[in-house]
């Protein structure tokens, strides 16, 4: 295997790393204007996953549960 030249600078690793920079850029902001149009077309009056708890502002906090009191 032949022996490659020697460098004189680091350009080379420096273009590699402006290009690994711009790459990474470019996929990120076609990742964002993906998300963003996915989340665009989500329906707007879509069902919550879990039921909202009902107001309890007047009642007395609960206990807590019997594995966080402290003896």
């Amino acid at each position: 295997m032949p022996t490659p030249l020697p460098v004189p600078s680091d350009a080379p690793l420096f273009l590699h790393l402006a290009g690994s920079l711009a790459f990474v850029a470019v996929a990120g902001r076609g990742i964002g204007w993906a998300l963003d149009a996915w989340v665009r077309r989500a329906p707007g009056a879509a069902p919550p996953a879990e039921p909202e708890p009902a107001d309890r502002s007047g009642e007395a906090p609960a206990e807590a549960p019997p594995h966080t009191k402290s003896d």
